[in-house]
């Protein structure tokens, strides 16, 4: 309702918010998304039949045969949550695993091919008080923008963490620990895809970093422990994981290599460095991004004395950080755990 409020008097493009599903933890991982499926059967088709269109064809013979064999390989409640959403939507097995490792698959060096983006900031205010930012950007933005949704994960009857995630999609690319640390990731190109194959050898399929992301949400209690693991984890491919936390001075970028972190570059008020900026490029280069400089433009033009979370919906609504890509839109307070809900927006 906030949220709500706040975009009838900014001028901006037309905006909804996602529909909110409980997945609880307790209930049978076979059944757990089957409200989901059911509520957007119409759209599933179209979003798996577009997400192959973004696998170089002379690997989709292989990536095809490895998603129907991989499942096997994933953790059992993984496993059964992908078994449990091919049943109930009526698609191939092996097609739902492939959307959901297809970053993993597609995350190597073809910018010029690959039309994947997003925007995450972290934030802090004069008061030590940290606001995470997040525009969610990709080339299927029109089927995407109609299987969005919100959830919130439970376990004993209480929230364990929160997402905002797609129909047909396990993992969790956008999140928060209430209370802890909130999560999200942008994609980040590097090497080639031969490197992503090896990798997913290595680590036997288990670690897609969406599922990983997930993982760390529901086991991880602290902000420390969270970028202990998201730094130091093998992963099938490169990213961008940007943490914020509770407290004064808990925000991360975390650039990540298959193998590790390659940089964690941290909040630090007392350099000045009161807020950080990812969009796709390595922070330590020359970047010439109009959506890294435009969001860092506002930022500045804000100020950290009184900067909110209304003040993050302007830097997230300011083109080019806002483009016609962007999905979604989500700013997170983790130590005010009901922002999230309640400030995240789909672009119409």
């Amino acid at each position: 309702m906030l949220l709500l409020l706040f975009l009838l008097i900014t001028p901006i493009s037309s905006t909804r918010t996602p529909p909110k599903y409980q997945i609880d933890l307790n209930e049978d991982p076979f059944q757990r998304w089957d409200q989901v499926i059911q509520d957007h059967l119409e759209y599933l088709p179209g979003v798996v039949a577009e997400s192959k269109k973004y696998i170089p064809k002379p690997l989709q013979p292989f990536v095809w045969w490895v998603a129907s064999k991989v499942e096997r390989y994933f953790p059992t409640e993984t496993r059964l949550e992908l078994e449990g959403i091919a049943a109930k939507s009526g698609l191939p097995l092996g097609e739902i695993v492939g959307l959901n490792i297809l970053y993993d698959i597609a995350a190597f060096d073809r910018r010029h091919v690959f039309g994947l983006g997003c925007t995450s900031i972290v934030a802090q205010n004069s008061a030590g008080q940290i606001f995470h930012g997040r525009n969610l950007d990709y080339d299927m933005t029109g089927l995407l923008k109609n299987i969005t949704v919100y959830v919130d994960f439970m376990r004993n009857g209480s929230v364990l963490y929160s997402g905002v995630t797609f129909a047909l999609y396990t993992g969790v690319l956008t999140g928060q620990r209430p209370g802890a640390y909130s999560v999200s990731l942008n994609a980040r190109y590097s090497g080639a895809y031969i490197d992503n194959i090896l990798m997913e050898f290595y680590t036997k399929f288990n670690l897609p970093v969406s599922f990983f992301i997930r993982d760390v949400l529901e086991k991880q209690e602290s902000y420390e422990d969270a970028v202990s693991a998201l730094s130091k984890t093998h992963l099938f491919s490169p990213s961008y994981i940007i943490v914020a936390g509770t407290k004064k001075n808990e925000g991360a970028l975390i650039s990540r290599n298959r193998w590790s972190a390659a940089n964690v570059y941290p909040l630090n008020m007392n350099a000045n460095h009161w807020f950080l900026v990812e969009t796709n490029y390595d922070n330590w280069q020359k970047q010439g991004d109009d959506r890294r400089i435009t969001a860092i433009r506002k930022l500045k033009q804000l100020g950290k004395a009184n900067f909110n979370e209304k003040s993050m919906v302007e830097v997230l609504s300011t083109a080019p950080v806002q483009n016609n890509l962007t999905v979604f839109s989500s700013v997170i307070v983790p130590a005010r755990p009901d922002i999230f809900d309640g400030f995240t927006w789909i672009w119409d």
